[in-house]
C-alpha cells in the first residue's frame, strides 16, 4: 500500500510538471530541431507557407547553407561588426563595472541610493533605452549637438556616421547595462576579507597597489562570469541595431543577429538565416570555453 502511495505520489507529480513539459517542448525544443533540419534544407518561402505546422519542406543540400553563408561577404562583414562591438563593449563594461563597484562598496551617507541610480537603466526596457540615445545624438536636433551647437562647434549626425554610429550603440548598451556588472562586482568585493587589507595598511601597500595584488586577483572568478555574459551579449546584440540604425548606415553596425533576422524574416531565407544561427552558436561556445580555459589558468 505504501508503494501504491509513492508511485501514485510520482504520477501526481508528472501530471503537474506536464503543461510545463508540453510548453517546453512546444516552444523552446521543437523550434530547435525544426532550425537543425532546416539549416540543410533548401526552403522556398511559398512552400513553407503552404506547409503544415509540423513540416519541414524543402530538398536536402547539405552543408550547402554552412558553406554559403562562410563564402557570403555580408556574413563575413557582420562578424567584423560584431567583433568591433565586442572589444569597445567588453572592456569598457568591466573596467566601468569593476570602478562604479569600488566606489559604492563604501559606508558612506546615501551609498545605497547611488547604487539604486546606477541600477536604473538596467531595468529600462531597450526600446526605451534606444530611443534616448536616438533623441539625444539626433543629427539636427538633438541635445549632444545642441551643447556643442553652444561652445561652437558642428556636431556629425552621429547615427548616420559609418564612423560613430556603433560607437554610440555600444554606448547605449554600456549605459544601460553598467548597473547590473557592478552589483556582481559589488558582490565580489563584499566578499574580500577586510584582514587582508588591514595587514597591507600595516606594510604601507598605496592604494593602487591594493588593487593590483588584493583586489583585481581576488575578483578573478567574478571576471570570468562577467566576461562570458558580456561575450554572449555582445554576439547576440540585435535590439539596439534593429532601433537604432537598422544595421546602417553602409552596413556598418551589420551585427550577426540582425542579418540573421533579415535573412529569416525579411527576404525568407530560413535555410541559410538557420545556418548562420548555428554556425554562431558554435562560435560563441567555442569562444566561452577557451576564454574559460585561460582564465582558470591563470587563476590556477
Amino acid at each position: 500500500m505504501k508503494a501504491f502511495r509513492n508511485k501514485l505520489g510520482d504520477v501526481n507529480a508528472y501530471l503537474f510538471l506536464l503543461p510545463s513539459i508540453i510548453i517546453l517542448g512546444l516552444f523552446m525544443v521543437y523550434p530547435v530541431i525544426w532550425s537543425i533540419i532546416a539549416s540543410f534544407k533548401n526552403i522556398k518561402p511559398i512552400a513553407l507557407k503552404n506547409a503544415s505546422l509540423f513540416e519541414i519542406p524543402g530538398a536536402y543540400i547539405g552543408f550547402d547553407n554552412y558553406l554559403s553563408a562562410l563564402h557570403n561577404p555580408l556574413f563575413l562583414k557582420a562578424i567584423l561588426n560584431t567583433a568591433y562591438f565586442g572589444i569597445l563593449f567588453i572592456p569598457l563594461s568591466i573596467f566601468g563595472a569593476v570602478f562604479l563597484a569600488m566606489l559604492v562598496n563604501q559606508k558612506l551617507k546615501g551609498v545605497n541610493f547611488v547604487r539604486t541610480i546606477f541600477f536604473i537603466p538596467y531595468i529600462i526596457s531597450i526600446v526605451s533605452g534606444s530611443l534616448i540615445f536616438m533623441f539625444l545624438f539626433n543629427g539636427d536636433s538633438g541635445l549632444i549637438n545642441a551643447l556643442l551647437l553652444k561652445l561652437g562647434m558642428n556636431g556629425p549626425n552621429w547615427l548616420a556616421s559609418t564612423v560613430w554610429a556603433m560607437p554610440i550603440i555600444v554606448l547605449m548598451s554600456f549605459w544601460r547595462n553598467i548597473g547590473y556588472y557592478m552589483l556582481i562586482y559589488l558582490s565580489g568585493l563584499q566578499n574580500i576579507p577586510r584582514d587582508l587589507y588591514e595587514v597591507a595598511d600595516v606594510e604601507g601597500a598605496t592604494k593602487i597597489q591594493k588593487f593590483r595584488y588584493i583586489t583585481w586577483p581576488l575578483l578573478g572568478r567574478i571576471s570570468l562570469v562577467v566576461m562570458i555574459l558580456l561575450l554572449i551579449n555582445s554576439l547576440n546584440v540585435f535590439q539596439e541595431i534593429y532601433i537604432m540604425t537598422g544595421g546602417g548606415p553602409a552596413d556598418s553596425t551589420l551585427t550577426v543577429a540582425f542579418l540573421i533576422y533579415n535573412r529569416a524574416f525579411k527576404y525568407y531565407e530560413i535555410g541559410p538565416a538557420s545556418a548562420m544561427s548555428y554556425l554562431l552558436f558554435i562560435f560563441v561556445v567555442a569562444i566561452t570555453i577557451i576564454q574559460r580555459k585561460l582564465v582558470e589558468r591563470r587563476l590556477g
